[in-house]
């Protein structure tokens, strides 16, 4: 009865969560005109192909520049950029606050992890001023850099360098291995599934964005897929055959990294 229970809970925890996503597909199957005078339903329609047809060949822009593959490689590039950058930066930032011992260490951590409480929303002012001293404006990296700017990356490897053996600094120093050397023999191999998991959180954070690219960019070629949905209508067939679109590369990314992902935010680390 304990084992029925425990499946049942898990059967609705997960109807719950896919329920959009399939409410959207099965949207995206329907006539535009269909969805305003029935809403979305959870039944297939006759117009997949045309929907899906649409979205492939559409064009928008001055110079039809902005289309779903053009977009898709604005958006690769933005959330490429951010994973990477997120990552490398989480990953020496807890590096120098963990390994190098100096008294304000802990402090400067926790004025990291305070960003936390401070959203990009609530930031953008001063931040579109810097990026436009800066003349960052309609570039990826003026999409990219601001974002970077977050603690979760920080927090998960100061947490996962904590509970590391001291013993392997120690072998380091009687090795006579210098900061470089430890951190590239050792904490760089030992750190890959956790690199795994905040890269992919991190691709999520920079697929998703839609305000701060809406802001900082008035160029048509820089719009991402996130941003595309306006373009060909929110409430309609082919809009939510595009959303369904804007899904698959992060649905993939999360395949290929499911072991490291998962592994890494378990209760047991294994070092091996």
């Amino acid at each position: 009865m304990r084992t029925f229970t425990n499946h049942f809970i898990l059967l609705v925890g997960v109807l719950v969560m896919i329920a959009p996503i399939l409410l959207m597909f099965f949207a995206s199957t329907e006539s535009s005109a269909n969805l305003r005078a029935d809403g979305m339903q959870m039944k297939f329609g006759q117009h997949i192909i045309e929907n899906y047809n649409t979205i492939l060949s559409y064009k928008s822009g001055f110079i039809d520049e902005v289309t779903p593959l053009a977009m898709l490689i604005n958006s690769l590039i933005v959330a490429v950029g951010v994973a990477l950058l997120t990552t490398i930066l989480s990953f020496l930032t807890a590096y120098s606050v963990v390994y190098f011992k100096f008294k304000l260490a802990t402090g400067v951590f926790w004025l990291v992890l305070i960003t936390l409480l401070f959203p990009l929303e609530s930031r953008f002012i001063p931040t579109f001023l810097v990026t436009s001293e800066l003349g960052l404006i309609n570039t990826h990296i003026g999409i990219i850099l601001p974002v970077l700017a977050a603690a979760l990356g920080t927090f998960f490897f100061r947490q996962f360098f904590l509970i590391l053996p001291e013993e392997l600094l120690e072998a380091a120093l009687l090795d006579g291995a210098g900061p470089l050397k430890f951190l590239w023999d050792i904490l760089i191999p030992l750190s890959f599934q956790r690199a795994g998991a905040i890269f992919v959180v991190a691709f999520m954070i920079g697929w998703n964005q839609y305000l701060w690219p809406l802001m900082i960019s008035t160029d048509d070629t820089l719009y991402t897929l996130v941003r595309g949905i306006r373009l060909i209508g929110q409430g309609s067939g082919p809009g939510m055959a595009f959303a369904i679109l804007t899904i698959i590369p992060p649905f993939i990314l999360v395949l290929i990294f499911q072991r490291w992902f998962f592994s890494s935010l378990s209760v047991e680390n294994k070092l091996s």
